[in-house]
């Protein structure tokens, strides 16, 4: 991915409810774009439709000047699958599956193959012990604190290499401490590997490394910063 942007974005709900208008966005490589508002604003729709797990009503999406938004539901799952990766605020695990089977749950749906998805579990492992819990790989998510979960969480974005990572308030039920493993962890990406990122949040220390600050009120962009 080189650019991923969204041109003149509007959401509607039933009701009268409009919870995005003509949102334009662009997203480079490299970039850690961090989106503020107070709750409403429209952060996660904004999340939700550039990372295609929803539809805009109005507007378009473009990959590296493809409109994703137009491409079927098949189409629109590989490129979230072999592009993009998702953290949540609270995680979404599996209750059944242990954590490195957790990990690999986004394989399974884009490998549909044991034999090609067997040789990525060394890959799983790798990630969990760079995150210090490789002891806790079948363990299940009952059994982790809420750091712990976020890590998984983590790994699980990571385990497809991914192009962008969405997060969407992705410190917003953890502990201060596990924060800042956060931070620390996008601040690492970026600078090694070049990933992007694309954060909604109301935390103001994501300020200090972003590279653009999109502040968003009542669906509707007040201002950016770059």
């Amino acid at each position: 991915m080189n650019k991923l942007s969204g041109e003149n974005i509007t959401k509607e709900y039933p009701g009268g409810i409009t919870a995005l208008r003509n949102v334009s966005i662009e997203v480079k490589r490299g970039d850690i774009i961090v989106v503020m508002g107070p709750s409403g604003s429209g952060k996660t729709t904004l999340i939700n439709i550039l990372g295609l797990l929803d539809v805009p009503t109005k507007g378009s999406v473009y990959l590296d000047g493809l409109e994703i938004t137009k491409l079927n539901e098949r189409e629109r799952c590989g490129i979230m699958n072999n592009s993009f990766g998702f953290i949540f605020q609270f995680f979404y695990l599996i209750p059944e599956l242990t954590v490195i089977e957790n990990i690999m749950l986004p394989l399974w749906i884009k490998e549909r193959s044991y034999r090609k998805i067997k040789s990525y579990y060394e890959e799983a492992e790798k990630l969990l012990g760079e995150f210090h819990l490789l002891k806790r790989k079948d363990a299940y998510p009952s059994h982790l604190s809420g750091g712990e979960m976020q890590k998984v969480a983590i790994c699980r974005s990571l385990i497809c290499n991914p192009d962008i990572i969405f997060a969407d308030e992705p410190t917003g039920s953890i502990d201060r401490e596990s924060s800042e493993m956060f931070f620390n962890f996008v601040q690492l990406l970026n600078e090694k590997k070049g990933m992007t990122f694309f954060i909604g949040t109301h935390n103001e220390k994501f300020l200090q490394f972003a590279t653009k600050v999109v502040y968003l009120n009542n669906g509707e962009i007040e201002k950016i910063k770059e």
